[in-house]
């Protein structure tokens, strides 16, 4: 029985339904991803073959510049005999591999292609996402009847579709298109794509931290309530714009740490002779992260620094990765990405002597700069 191609009333239904689902979930932005669709497909009346076929699509993406993204796609559809045509004799020629006569039937037609396309989603794959798409790739024509040199040919195709929110909490997305494909096979073939199948996302960026806002003029509250200062910097909460204020750091009137000054982070301690956080170095950056979200305009330098023992440049490549292994953890909680970078210092720059064990243990630290 011949495949019966999707009719614009069914395709716009399954993608309606798709889209529904997906509207009650969070979107997401993700910087490559892998694509999977059943694709339908109504093809030149000159192939001589039924005009419906079916087949599937593949295809890997990843994001190149803003809502520009790049993608690979791998194809195959399966286009039956038509048993109405009829197959004339062949024309002579010197060259076994070329056939000079009109293009005939051939029997069952399995077309492939690869190739790759730019896709611009105006959306950025956030939530709905509408995208154009077109480009470039190669076609096999696999037929009963050599053509020689003519089964392996250059196509183009232009498309466009949709990518639907999250319908799942990993990310799975649905995503629904239509195209043109120009395959200049044996004089040039019109063909029509559709396909509908799931995204499935490989990388995301970690979240943006969320927007704090100033709080809006204090209340007037009750007497006992006035003079309190739950984070000790010196300024009272009806006052402090930036609250959660690390231990030590100098504020302005606001409550808000100033420029040009460090701070030494505590108990911030990692497995022996490597950079992986402990739980209780986990715990105590936690707080790190409420103070720093609530530090909306501050830039940070993490710095790390050991003591004196042990080979120089491994005190220095040890200290840059621990100082990384603190960035990445605060990124992972929330902190904006570009606020925040890390540094290590090895044993350049102690806090106290290398000679006793007290010194020594002063100097391993973590630091937090901020410019």
């Amino acid at each position: 029985m011949p495949f019966k191609f999707f009719t614009p009333k069914t395709s716009a239904g399954i993608t309606l339904a798709a889209a529904l689902i997906a509207s009650t979930q969070v979107a997401a932005q993700e910087t490559s991803y892998i694509d999977l669709m059943a694709v339908g497909t109504r093809v030149d009346k000159d192939r001589h073959t039924e005009r419906q076929g079916a087949g599937a699509r593949a295809a890997y993406g990843w994001q190149t510049s803003g809502n520009w993204f790049t993608e690979v796609q791998l194809f195959g559809v399966k286009l039956d005999e038509d048993d109405n045509q009829f197959q004339p004799e062949l024309q002579p020629t010197d060259n076994p591999y070329i056939f000079t006569g009109n293009l005939t039937p051939s029997g069952d037609v399995e077309l492939a292609g690869l190739g790759m396309d730019v896709v611009y989603h105006f959306n950025g794959r956030q939530g709905y996402s509408p995208f154009l798409l077109g480009g470039v790739g190669v076609s096999h024509n696999n037929t009963k009847f050599d053509y020689g040199i003519q089964e392996t040919n250059a196509f183009f195709n232009l498309g466009a579709g949709i990518v639907s929110g999250p319908i799942s909490d990993n990310g799975l997305k649905v995503r629904a298109e239509v195209r043109y494909l120009r395959d200049f096979f044996a004089g040039d073939m019109n063909d029509y794509q559709f396909g509908i199948g799931i995204s499935i996302p490989l990388n995301c960026p970690p979240p943006p931290a969320p927007t704090v806002a100033y709080a809006p003029p204090p209340k007037e509250e009750p007497v006992e309530q006035i003079n309190l200062d739950d984070d000790g910097d010196g300024v009272l909460n009806q006052n402090d714009r930036c609250p959660n204020t690390l231990p030590g750091a100098e504020v302005d009137e606001f409550g808000c740490v100033v420029a040009d000054q460090t701070i030494t982070l505590e108990n911030i301690q990692f497995e022996f002779n490597s950079a992986k956080l402990t739980p209780r170095a986990e715990t105590a950056l936690d707080m790190v992260v409420q103070s720093l979200r609530s530090q909306p305009n501050t830039l940070v330098e993490v710095a790390g620094h050991t003591d004196s023992q042990g080979n120089d440049g491994y005190n220095l490549r040890l200290s840059g990765q621990r100082a990384e292994s603190v960035r990445r953890y605060l990124v992972s909680r929330g902190v904006n990405t570009s606020r925040i970078t890390a540094k290590g210092y090895g044993e350049t720059k102690p806090v106290a002597s290398n000679a006793t064990e007290a010194g020594r243990a002063q100097n391993r630290r973590v630091e937090l700069n901020f410019r």
